[in-house]
C-alpha cells in the first residue's frame, strides 16, 4: 500500500476509535444511571441485571477494539502496517479493507485461533 493509503487509513481508525471511545462513556453512563433506579419486582431486577451484563460486554469488545486500533496506529506510525507481526509477511488487502486493525495475516490469525481454542478445550477437561 502507499502512504497516501496509509493517511486514510489512519483518518478512518481515528474516527473508529473517537466512536468507540464515545460509546464507552455513555455505556458507563447507562450503567450508572440504570443501577441508581433499580427497583420492582424479580424480574424486573432480573431484566436489569441482563441489560447491565450485556453492557459490560458491549463495553469489553469496545475496549478491546480500541487497544487493536491502537496497535494498528503505532504499526502505521513505525512503518509496520499492513505487515504480519508474526511472519512478517504482506497482509492481504481485503482483509485490511475489512479490518483495518488487522497486524496478521490470515493464515497466522487462523492459527493463533487454533491454538487458542486448543488450549480452552484442555482448561475445559
Amino acid at each position: 500500500m502507499k502512504s497516501g493509503d496509509f493517511q486514510n487509513i489512519k483518518k478512518l481508525l481515528l474516527r473508529r476509535r473517537a466512536f468507540l471511545l464515545k460509546a464507552d462513556h455513555d455505556i458507563d453512563k447507562e450503567i450508572k444511571d440504570k443501577a441508581e433506579y433499580r427497583h420492582g419486582d424479580d424480574a424486573d431486577i432480573a431484566e436489569s441485571a441482563y441489560e447491565q451484563e450485556m453492557a459490560y460486554l458491549f463495553k469489553s469488545r469496545g475496549q478491546d477494539e480500541v487497544r487493536y486500533i491502537d496497535e494498528a496506529l503505532k504499526r502505521i506510525t513505525r512503518g509496520e502496517y499492513g505487515q504480519c507481526a508474526e511472519c512478517g509477511e504482506k497482509i492481504s488487502s481485503k482483509r485490511l479493507a475489512a479490518q483495518p486493525y488487522s497486524i496478521l495475516c490470515i493464515e497466522c490469525q487462523e492459527a493463533t485461533e487454533r491454538t487458542e481454542q486448543k488450549n480452552n478445550s484442555v482448561f475445559q477437561q
